[in-house]
């Protein structure tokens, strides 16, 4: 397997990224389990989940077949709610059904109408200086509201957000 560094945060990841939204739900613990040692053994070190997988599900699984395989593996979570206070709780947790201190990549899900870019992007701040998460990045943002968030950072010497995690496949090539 290729690895690719991640942006500007240093980290090589391998260029395939394991999405555990399944798991939980159509694979259980052992077969999850399967799944990732299958992963790493082709060189995957970059694993996807999000709090909202399986009503928190998958994240407990991850918690149980990361032992021993953390140190690894680049794990990323994502956060589905823009209040402030939620996307502070959250990580909490999912580091907690995770059993982890620290994730190295917390994404901010899905942009919605009347979200306050300032108020989640201080969340995000406090998220990353109290050690619970290395990187912060967003999911299925267009690209001007990235930018929007990231000059947010800039202005407030908040960390900017790494990376915009889009679909893209066969049928969906809009980054194209």
């Amino acid at each position: 397997m290729n690895t690719v560094q991640f942006g500007t945060t240093g980290g090589q990841l391998s260029e395939m990224c394991l999405g555990t939204m399944m798991f939980g739900d159509r694979c259980d613990l052992a077969e999850s389990d399967r799944i990732l040692a299958r992963a790493m053994e082709g060189g995957v070190n970059f694993v996807d989940t999000a709090a909202m997988y399986v009503k928190g599900e998958t994240e407990k699984i991850l918690g149980q077949i990361l032992k021993g395989r953390r140190d690894k593996l680049f794990v990323a979570t994502k956060v589905n709610h823009h209040d402030p206070a939620v996307i502070r709780s959250s990580i909490d947790e999912s580091l907690q059904r995770m059993q982890l201190d620290h994730v190295d990549l917390y994404l901010l899900h899905w942009p919605k109408q009347g979200m306050n870019p300032a108020e989640m992007m201080s969340a995000l701040n406090d998220v990353v200086n109290a050690g619970k998460t290395r990187f912060v990045g967003c999911c299925n943002f267009p690209a001007w509201l990235l930018a929007h968030f990231n000059a947010i950072a800039a202005e407030n010497g908040y960390p900017k957000l790494v990376c915009n995690q889009i679909p893209y496949n066969p049928i969906e090539r809009g980054v194209e």
